[in-house]
Parts: C-alpha cells; structure tokens; sequence
C-alpha cells in the first residue's frame, strides 16, 4: 500500500496482540470493538518526503473503518497526493487451539495528482491470511486481491507477504514484500518499538530493486491506540 494505492496496516492474530505498522501488509484482525486507533508516518526519499495520517475505528458491524490522507514534499513544494478509504472485516478469528484468521479488507484511493481520474475512482479488494507459527511468537501475513488503475485503463493483481516475530517484550522485527503483478515488488525490513501500552514507534527500511532513489526510502511512525471507548 503501503503503497501505490493500497497502503494498508493493522494487528494482531494468535494470542500476543502486536500492531501493524510499519507493515504494509495486512494481517487478519481488527481494532478493538469500540477502539479506535491513529497512525501516523513519514516517508524519507533522497529528494521526496510524504507523511500520512490514519485514523480507524471500530463502531458498527464488528468492521474496522479506516481513511488514510497523505501530503508530499517535493521541488520545494507541498501537496495533497493520495488518500483511500477502506473497511476491514474478519471472515474466521485466531484462536488459541487454532492460531490462524481470514479477513477481507474493501478500499478506494484518489490520486489527485493524477493526469486525469483524480476522484475516488481506483477499487480495490484483498483476502488476508494471518497464521501464527509453531507455538512461537511469530505471525505470518499474506495477501492477494485485486485493485482497478483507471488511469491506466488496467487491472492489476495486489499481494504481499510477511512475517513479524517478538524478540522481547518491548521489541519485535518485521520483515516484508509487497507489490502488484506489473512490477518489481517492494521489501521491506525493520522494527518496532512499544513504549507503553497503546504506543508504540516504528523505524524501517524501504527499498524497490531496480527502482529509482525514490523508491528507497527511511520510514519513520508512531500508532497509538485507544482501548474500548464504550462498553
């Protein structure tokens, strides 16, 4: 998604609750019923900066409600660049006996630096697949799903995949590829860092093979989460 248009990140799925971020791909689970959650992170490139800021709440269906908004810093100027909306269900939760979650996640981005078609207009569907591996404090992410490019006129297939272990109470490292079947696919690796329940802060390193200097990039990003805010 992130991030092309798809920029998603979440939570949990066996029994240790970790956040998503700095992943980009998502994991089969869902905000806290009634929580909410802020994300929020910068991208460094050698000549480009773009910040985003996600909010997401779960109040109604048992779904987690999420907008993203984004601002770019290039040649000396600032602007709105890209945002998308999306809904994320649970199709099966983790359990104990079962560590593994089914989600669905349903989402549109506007890309108003677009030549053209800069509304809503680019859907996008992915399945989510979260399996936690050998009683050890490690998940395992998949995507695959499907997204429209209306200014390319094209249909493009989404994935990614993921895994993220606890290396101590505080610390977990993460590591990921993700992409579209036109092109190369971006990795990912970092870490991230709880500083007090509900904070934590997040520090990874971006890099598209064969991409261009923007395409390699220092992200930096904190996700705070509420708690239940009503019974």
């Amino acid at each position: 998604m992130r991030r092309g248009g798809w920029l998603l990140a979440a939570l949990l799925a066996a029994p240790v609750a970790w956040a998503g971020r700095p992943l980009s791909v998502e994991d089969a689970s869902v905000v806290e019923r009634h929580g909410c959650q802020v994300e929020a992170w910068i991208d460094r490139a050698h000549d480009v900066t773009k910040g985003w800021l996600v909010p997401a709440c779960n109040f109604g269906f048992d779904t987690e409600w999420q907008a993203g908004f984004a601002r770019t810093r290039a040649d000396g100027e600032s602007r709105y660049s890209e945002a998308y909306v999306q809904a994320k269900t649970l199709l099966r939760a983790a359990t104990d006996a079962e560590p593994w979650g089914v989600g669905l996640v349903l989402g549109m981005v506007k890309r108003p630096l677009n030549e053209s078609r800069r509304d809503w207009d680019h859907p996008y569907v992915l399945g989510i697949f979260t399996q936690g591996l050998c009683g050890a404090p490690v998940l395992f992410h998949a995507n695959l799903g499907w997204t429209r490019d209306a200014e390319a006129r094209r249909d493009l297939t989404l994935w990614g995949v993921a895994v993220e272990g606890q290396v101590s109470d505080r610390v977990a490292l993460l590591a990921e590829a993700f992409g579209e079947n036109a092109s190369s696919p971006f990795l990912r690796a970092g870490a991230r860092w709880t500083v007090t329940r509900g904070l934590d802060l997040d520090l990874s390193w971006v890099v598209r093979p064969g991409g261009t200097r923007e395409e390699r990039f220092v992200s930096l990003g904190v996700t705070w989460q509420t708690g239940a805010l009503s019974p």
